[in-house]
């Protein structure tokens, strides 16, 4: 896949979850890796009104952009794409975890079940 430019980069931030979806998806399957946020004790996870959830980004420069102030102590880390779709995603849904996939700097995301995701990403 193509390197995205500046502009394209700020027009994927301020697009519909929707489009972010899709462009996660098509990404995510173009270059069979996922991207989430961890620290010393593991990867993140928030707690939102409809319970815990993971966020998950297209690529590392995305997810690095959410390493500020609260996850300051966080780096992005990949995880392949097969891991994410065999371990992750039947994890996330035995313990009824619902993932952010591709929030944007004003924490809006699309909020997908695991179900969701594993069609998706098929």
């Amino acid at each position: 896949m193509k390197e995205l430019s500046i502009d394209e980069r700020v027009q994927l931030l301020v697009a519909p979850d929707s489009e972010r979806l899709a462009y996660f998806v098509e990404h995510t399957k173009a270059t069979e890796l996922v991207w989430s946020l961890s620290d010393k004790e593991g990867f993140i996870m928030l707690e939102t009104d409809d319970g815990d959830c993971v966020m998950v980004w297209p690529d590392e420069a995305f997810a690095a952009q959410w390493a500020t102030e609260d996850w300051e102590d966080c780096e992005p880390v990949s995880v392949s794409l097969n891991t994410f779709k065999t371990e992750w995603l039947p994890n996330l849904m035995a313990d009824n975890v619902t993932v952010a996939v591709f929030p944007n700097i004003e924490d809006e995301g699309m909020l997908s079940t695991a179900e969701e995701l594993t069609a998706l990403l098929a």
